[in-house]
């Protein structure tokens, strides 16, 4: 579906040429994309512009998420077509080129600093043209030019083999970043498919193949043109200096690539088009001479410890990495920071995360390596009141009856027992009083002084008589109720079967 202009925002003009105008965008017509924008504004050739816009949108629309993320890191793709009030299609929405392809440079006239985009150009200039340009842009190792040539073959060859033909390649329409060594492919709307007998495809001066000269209007470009134009970059991009921009002769790549190299580029510019390699027989070639020199950076291990976070905890990542000179973190809500790996080689505490998606980029001088983490989820604490004890429940006991043997007596009263005989009274023995009574005393008239009774002798006296007629009783009690025992256990028997 296209996307409205009134949804762009905020346009803010960055370029102009003989097709169209960009401009970058400054609304936010993908929601939930935070990705970029440059909205190109058709200004000729609209018929073929909006045929070719549409079908390279309807291209990427149809690959997996796996190769439109890679058509994505290599290109400035479309993404959609724009239309105007009038339901139009008068432009096409394209990720914004980042800032790493690009490099300053000091405007003679004015003096000023401004920016200056690196396309393939500036790898075939020299230290004294760049000095004339008062470019700030340093000279390429050629290790860094044999993996951006090679990136740019890999590039073209993704195309390739989803059908696709770029057509127009040439300095201008690619461009190149340094730290590590990346390349972009730019004008994508004018690729094409194989498949279209419509497709219409330009060619730059000094970059056309030899059965599709400029001055042919309307020949058909496919995968082996490409190729063709491929075998010009790689030559002119590896061999600055004088007469690179023009140059079709592969001699010159002598002391650049070894013999397999140069007769693979020459192959590439042979004008019999059965003698040009594949795309992906070049790739082999370039992946093959850099591999061995080149470590790009090395995730081993990495994982975040604490998905779910309260607020006010901190959030912990672990990681095992090799090769790697710069890290950045992204965490939740927040922009990526840089993590310095000699004071953290073995992981990093967030402080203070958001809810959202975690990830780390690492990157060297030769690759870049970007590994999703997961997300952080993070949880607010309840609001704390302070402790009421009022508000405890009491507790509560329920009030229990008196209990007495005398809710036990009719349980006692149902079982066997022994029935102990009433213990008769003790008499009380109060001798003195005895004596005093007494009326006819020895010595009448006079305290007669008599000692005291041995109570203890008498109370156990008393006491064992007290306990054997118990005994005695309770004896003869148990014998009988024996009696009646054996005599009741009889009558069982003889009245049985």
């Amino acid at each position: 579906m296209p996307v409205k202009t009134t949804e762009l925002g905020t346009l803010k003009p960055i370029a102009k040429g003989g097709f169209g105008q960009v401009f970058r965008v400054g609304g936010n017509p993908f929601p939930g994309d935070q990705t970029p924008l440059a909205y190109k504004e058709f200004t000729s050739d609209l018929d073929a512009q909006r045929r070719a816009a549409q079908a390279a949108v309807a291209f990427r629309d149809s690959l997996g998420q796996a190769d439109r993320d890679d058509l994505d890191r290599c290109t400035v793709w479309p993404r959609a077509v724009v239309a105007g009030p009038d339901g139009e299609i008068g432009g096409l929405l394209m990720r914004l080129i980042p800032d790493d392809f690009f490099c300053e440079l000091l405007d003679s006239e004015t003096g000023e600093k401004g920016t200056k985009l690196r396309d393939l150009q500036w790898l075939g200039a020299t230290q004294a043209q760049r000095d004339a340009a008062k470019i700030d842009l340093r000279d390429a190792e050629q290790l860094e030019r044999l993996i951006l040539v090679g990136k740019l073959v890999y590039a073209v060859g993704r195309l390739h083999k989803h059908g696709w033909v770029f057509g127009d390649l040439s300095f201008r329409n690619a461009a190149f970043a340094l730290n590590p060594p990346r390349m972009l492919l730019l004008d994508c709307d004018g690729a094409a498919a194989l498949s279209d007998p419509m497709r219409k495809q330009a060619s730059t001066p000094n970059w056309d193949p030899p059965e599709c000269p400029i001055d042919l209007h309307g020949a058909l470009q496919d995968d082996i043109t490409d190729i063709y134009k491929l075998g010009l970059a790689i030559l002119r991009c590896l061999t600055p200096g004088k007469g690179m921009t023009s140059t079709r002769n592969p001699d010159r790549l002598a002391g650049h690539l070894d013999a397999e190299g140069i007769a693979l580029v020459r192959h590439a510019l042979s004008e019999n088009r059965d003698d040009r390699p594949t795309a992906k027989e070049l790739y082999a070639y370039f992946r093959k001479v850099v591999s061995p020199v080149v470590r790009p950076p090395e995730v081993r291990y990495a994982r975040l410890l604490t998905p779910l976070c309260v607020r006010g905890m901190d959030a912990q990542v672990e990681w095992q990495i090799r090769d790697a000179e710069e890290l950045r973190l992204t965490a939740g809500g927040a922009g990526p920071q840089t993590v310095d790996l000699p004071s953290h080689p073995d992981g990093f505490i967030i402080k203070k995360p958001e809810s959202g998606p975690v990830f780390i980029e690492v990157k060297n001088r030769y690759g870049t390596l970007r590994i999703d983490l997961g997300q952080i989820t993070l949880y607010e604490l309840p609001e704390f009141k302070p402790f009421n004890l009022g508000a405890l429940p009491r507790p509560s006991v329920p009030r229990l009856d008196a209990f007495t043997l005398g809710h036990m007596k009719p349980v006692l009263e149902a079982v066997p027992r022994v029935v102990v005989p009433e213990v008769p009274t003790v008499p009380s023995l109060p001798t003195a009083d005895l004596i005093g009574n007494f009326k006819d005393t020895l010595m009448r008239g006079s305290a007669v002084p008599l000692p005291l009774p041995r109570l203890n002798e008498a109370v156990t006296t008393a006491s064992r008589l007290i306990t054997g007629a118990v005994m005695d009783r309770a004896k003869e009690q148990a014998a009988a109720r024996r009696q009646e025992y054996l005599a009741s256990q009889t009558e069982a028997g003889n009245a049985g079967p």
